[in-house]
């Protein structure tokens, strides 16, 4: 049984690392996980990686598209899925996805939540014709330990702190409550209760 293997092609670096987080959590090795910022550098990685699923940028102000991308890598890797993400969907992305049997089409900007749901279900469809997958999932529902999760030391991915609607944090010396949680152009951003505005994560402490 060949073990799962995910490219994450994204010009942000922070929704790079939050995916790569994401899909660690289901317990994929870390180093199974490959990520670049732009289509060329992801082609060159995905013909060598042989990633099961594509997780990319439309890439729309590229020469090369997120789907462009898809079709290169789907020729060395034929089992390969397709996943997007995109700044303003229009219908003729829609109807691309759709050709492309993508499984999802993520519009920017897009919630944690809203993410992971999308993750979660991409992997349920991979897991019906990948046996790994297939493993990994029932592990993560059975609430053990993620199989073949390795136990040699794994890589160290930056930490991104993960926050929920109603959560208690500490912003400006005050305690507030966390209203809505958004991926902005890749960058965690935060709605407080009664406070205007976006603010970034960064910028608040969780209690």
């Amino acid at each position: 049984m060949s073990a799962a293997s995910f490219l994450i092609a994204d010009p942000s670096n922070a929704l790079q690392t939050f995916l790569r987080l994401e899909l660690s959590e289901f317990g994929f090795d870390p180093a199974s996980i490959k990520t670049a910022s732009t289509p060329e550098a992801a082609m060159e990685v995905g013909l060598s990686h042989k990633p099961d699923l594509l997780i990319t940028d439309w890439f729309t102000k590229e020469a090369m598209s997120g789907p462009d991308l898809y079709l290169q890598v789907v020729q060395v890797a034929p089992m390969c899925r397709l996943a997007l993400m995109a700044q303003g969907v229009t219908p003729e992305q829609e109807q691309q996805a759709k050709d492309e049997d993508a499984l999802f089409l993520l519009p920017k900007p897009f919630s944690a939540d809203a993410a992971r749901t999308a993750l979660t279900q991409a992997l349920e469809t991979l897991a019906k014709d990948h046996p790994a997958i297939a493993q990994q999932l029932r592990a993560r529902q059975r609430g053990g330990v993620p199989a073949n999760r390795p136990t040699a030391p794994q890589i160290v991915m930056p930490k991104l702190r993960q926050y929920r609607p109603g959560d208690a944090v500490m912003y400006r010396n005050r305690t507030e409550r966390v209203q809505n949680v958004i991926l902005r152009r890749g960058e965690m951003v935060v709605q407080l209760q009664g406070i205007p505005g976006m603010i970034e994560a960064d910028r608040i402490q969780p209690l």
